[in-house]
């Protein structure tokens, strides 16, 4: 079961588990089913008999779009493998309120891309005073992004072994 603010969505292996579920809860509130979870958090699901997958790819594009990083070249790591920041860095200041909105997108896009927690983590850390070399960072896990689009979670059902 997860909740979030007027918002569940549950399920179970077992569809009778699923079934006495929503009942005591249309019992007990006022609710709706909506079906079949699509997209729950700017996540998008996908169900099927394989099984199921998560992904943020439309997510992913909007932030390319919004960054305007849409055309830029796509990068092979989320962070270049020699890079260090820290504070005392040698470049200008940036604008402190983009950079915190740039990150803040990132972070919530880690949800489903593990891949990009570490990179996203370090930028984070310079939301406060950010300098050009920190909003370069951001921008490398930008290009990463578009390389990397269709990446998804994926859980494939779980069957019994065959000998």
């Amino acid at each position: 079961v997860q909740i979030y603010v007027d918002d569940i969505i549950f399920g179970a292996t077992n569809e009778k588990i699923c079934q006495e579920f929503s009942k005591l809860m249309e019992d007990e509130f006022e609710m709706r089913m909506m079906g079949e979870l699509k997209f729950f958090l700017r996540l998008q699901i996908v169900q099927s008999d394989e099984g199921i997958k998560i992904h943020q790819m439309k997510y992913t594009k909007e932030l390319l779009k919004n960054y305007k990083m849409k055309d830029a070249k796509p990068m092979k790591t989320p962070m270049h493998p020699s890079s260090t920041l820290s504070l005392d860095e040698d470049s200008p200041y940036v604008d402190s309120i983009m950079y915190l909105g740039m990150v803040d997108s990132l972070l919530y896009l880690t949800s489903s891309r593990p891949d990009i927690m570490f990179s996203v983590c370090v930028c984070a850390r310079f939301q406060v005073r950010p300098k050009e070399v920190h909003l370069q960072a951001v921008k490398h896990i930008l290009r990463y992004l578009k390389r990397t689009t269709n990446l998804e979670i994926s859980k494939g059902k779980m069957g019994k072994k065959k000998h």
